[in-house]
């Protein structure tokens, strides 16, 4: 990862540099859950969810640990790493830092802190918490915080069944597998206001939703070996324009300036050259922009706002 100097010009530290990738890692959620939370309606695949990010200190090395221990981390046992606003998680006062001892009676294993990263224990907590939330229903759940313990009552709320995840690195890059989307640090840093970043990640959403994935597969079997190499260009060209125009509607549903993508794209054209020109199945950061002027257009003409909107 690329090391920017802070703004008084000091080197960031391995600490400033966790700080930052949480700081991320907070608004990257923050706007995803806005996403999911007001789209349920329109996605295929629902869950029911609680807007948080957990993590544990058995998922991170030796060295990260000890940087992360002022969160109370302690071998498996997830703590909040991040709640989204507005989200259950929020509403039930839970905060960074918060510990999950129980859910619903079922006590959580805390195991022994490795040596190494290690996740399966984590895994099994994770798991315990994903089938509490199934059936939507209020979860009571024992936390503990600054070394008291108490209870709080999460209630879930319905959500597109799809994760989030933030990946450190320098690629400016997004991506969606079907189950989940993935948005590289250096290109939710580039996103420099919340509405930015929806336009990554509504674009990235509206694969999943649109089920892209499962039908390029099934179009072109070999690309579960070459990747998108097998898939013809024109073919791949139509999915990204889709995904742009239902991306837009996604965000306009979340009540987001869907209005600025069309800035954004030629922006985004201007500092990197990968997208500046067209690609194989990829159209030019310019030829997006010109696209999305005109999905601008139809959301607006629609003469509807926020949830009523349809694509």
């Amino acid at each position: 990862m690329r090391v920017s100097p802070l703004s008084d010009g000091r080197v960031p530290s391995t600490a400033d540099r966790i700080a930052e990738i949480g700081d991320l890692d907070r608004r990257v959620l923050g706007v995803f859950h806005r996403l999911v939370s007001s789209n349920v309606d329109v996605c295929p695949k629902r869950a029911f969810g609680a807007g948080w990010l957990l993590h544990a200190a058995n998922q991170y090395s030796a060295p990260m640990r000890d940087m992360l221990i002022v969160d109370g981390l302690e071998g498996d046992l997830p703590a909040v790493s991040a709640t989204a606003p507005g989200g259950p998680a929020a509403k039930a006062g839970l905060a960074r830092g918060d510990v999950v001892m129980s859910v619903d009676g079922v006590e959580l294993k805390a195991g022994a802190t490795a040596d190494r990263a290690r996740y399966e224990g984590v895994e099994a907590n994770l798991k315990v918490l994903e089938a509490a939330l199934v059936d939507g229903g209020p979860l009571t759940m024992e936390i503990r915080r600054e070394g008291v313990v108490r209870e709080v009552v999460v209630v879930p709320e319905a959500v597109c069944a799809y994760d989030v995840h933030l990946d450190v690195s320098d690629e400016l890059n997004a991506r969606a597998d079907g189950s989940s989307v993935h948005i590289s640090s250096a290109l939710a840093r580039f996103a420099l206001t919340d509405d930015e970043l929806a336009v990554i990640l509504g674009h990235e959403l509206a694969h999943n939703v649109l089920e892209h994935r499962d039908i390029l597969d099934r179009e072109a079997p070999a690309r579960r070996v070459f990747g998108n190499l097998a898939v013809a260009p024109g073919r791949l060209e139509r999915v990204e324009r889709e995904a742009d125009r239902v991306g837009l509607f996604l965000m306009a549903r979340a009540d987001f300036a869907y209005e600025i993508a069309p800035a954004f794209w030629r922006r985004f054209g201007e500092s990197n050259w990968r997208v500046r020109w067209a690609q194989w199945g990829h159209p030019s950061a310019a030829e997006r922009a010109r696209q999305l002027d005109v999905v601008v257009a139809e959301i607006r003409g629609t003469g509807l706002s926020g949830r009523s909107l349809t694509y």
